[in-house]
């Protein structure tokens, strides 16, 4: 389709200054839901002073992120989280993305990470082993705690041990102050001493602390090993020779302990609330998990091949809550996207939670059904209807060490455990930079006969 130049696609009244930004932070879900239904796969609107350009079809997911993605860099959204993440691979972008890129590769190479799978199996038996019979968790918080010791552990190669609850607390601040991230005001509110903002310095500062902690213990040690850290602290470059910068490494670090552990907690969390209301899917996992268990005291790397039900879970869990619900791109120049120009500088946002939700291309969209995932669906689905883990020069490096994650954790954890959600709770996805659910999921545990 011919783009008109000049013409924008169709999009909700907007409020003057503002645009739609007070709309977007209420309830962003919702909004975006909206926009699709009313206005179609491409829709108009503006967050503040940002022009944005909203699509909800595969075809123009693909064209963002893979066909013209050299036309696309990180959006003005994403460049708010440096305050915190610096420049690590999350945002950066250029040369510098690429650099970063090759230089983590190796870590997460298929062979790197089936050599993590006994530490995953051994910190989930760890935690399960903690529970008592009838005893009530909270598994968000269960899942928070044991995803950050397999990501720092794994990693980086250190026992998080005695900073675990402080990290946990603190990248909680982080993520609540980051519900703010669309207001104009962002900037402004970081300066003032408001008590939000005072405490996200402070957390700030605190996870500053533990991960200086992690770099010089590991420098005293001679930096040896081939985890991430030790990688990144011998690295080099190509040109100059020069080695990462103690605030170069911080970034690095920081930025993926946060995401090593907040998207799989996310998504181990979403997937328990899911089972813990589905007892066929339940049942059903757990003999295939008890199956291939066959008697050994825990699971290894070449399991995760042979439970292709607990995947299907597990794919179900991550179409229906995708803990990187949103992704932003801003346009390096005019773009011609669905038959209209995006003008320089505008931002063209994806949503994986309203796109893997739409039911032109998945069946009674909001209910849990692993089984829907055969290989026929996954093959006559649409290239652009599922991207948890984004795609092209952005995909999320750590995919393969997420999936060999969930499954081992969810697998231990089941083979022991039946989830019960504790009836009365109306539990929503809180969408901030990630999708945390909106409070604490109670859940009772049984043992399993």
């Amino acid at each position: 389709m011919k783009a008109q130049p000049g013409l924008r696609p169709p999009g909700p009244p907007r409020l003057p200054l503002l645009g739609q930004s007070l709309a977007f932070a209420r309830d962003p879900i919702a909004f975006l839901a909206g926009v699709a239904r009313k206005y179609g796969d491409i829709a108009y609107f503006r967050l503040g002073s940002v022009d944005v350009y909203f699509v909800s079809h595969p075809d123009l997911v693909r064209e963002v992120l893979l066909t013209q993605r050299a036309s696309f860099t990180i959006s003005p959204l994403r460049e708010r989280l440096c305050p915190v993440v610096g420049r690590g691979l999350f945002t950066s972008h250029g040369a510098l993305h690429a650099q970063q890129r090759r230089l983590m590769q190796p870590v997460f190479r298929k062979s790197r990470i089936e050599s993590y799978a006994g530490q995953m199996a051994a910190l989930a038996q760890r935690t399960r082993d903690r529970w008592a019979d009838g005893g009530e968790i909270d598994a968000a918080e269960e899942m928070m705690q044991l995803t950050m010791f397999v990501a720092a552990e794994a990693l980086f190669g250190h026992d998080i041990g005695r900073d675990s609850d402080a990290v946990s607390r603190n990248v909680t601040h982080l993520l609540e102050y980051f519900t703010r991230l669309v207001s104009p005001f962002f900037s402004l509110l970081l300066r003032l001493p408001l008590p939000s903002t005072l405490r996200f310095r402070r957390a700030v500062r605190d996870l500053d602390a533990v991960i200086y902690r992690m770099i010089e213990q590991r420098r005293a040690s001679g930096a040896s090993g081939d985890d991430l850290l030790a990688r990144l602290m011998r690295a080099k470059d190509d040109e100059t020779q020069a080695q990462m910068t103690e605030t170069q490494l911080r970034d690095e670090l920081l930025t993926l302990l946060i995401a090593g552990h907040e998207t799989t907690a996310n998504l181990l969390a979403w997937t328990l609330f899911l089972l813990g209301q589905d007892p066929e899917a339940d049942a059903r996992m757990h003999d295939e998990v008890r199956h291939v268990l066959a008697g050994r005291s825990g699971f290894a790397a070449a399991d995760t091949e042979r439970m292709p039900y607990t995947r299907k879970v597990i794919l179900e869990g991550l179409r229906l809550y995708p803990s990187g619900w949103f992704i932003g791109r801003s346009a390096l120049a005019d773009v011609s996207l669905g038959g209209y120009t995006v003008p320089r500088g505008a931002v063209v946002m994806l949503s994986q939670y309203i796109m893997q939700r739409d039911a032109r291309f998945y069946d009674a969209p909001e209910r849990f059904l692993p089984e829907r995932w055969t290989e026929q669906f996954e093959r006559e689905l649409p290239r652009g209807a599922f991207f948890p883990f984004s795609a092209g020069d952005r995909h999320c490096i750590g995919e393969g060490f997420a999936w060999q994650e969930a499954i081992l954790i969810l697998a231990t954890l089941l083979e022991r455990w039946k989830f019960e959600l504790i009836p009365g709770q109306n539990i929503r996805p809180r969408p901030s930079v990630t999708l945390r659910p909106d409070r604490r999921i109670r859940m009772h545990v049984r043992r399993r006969g």
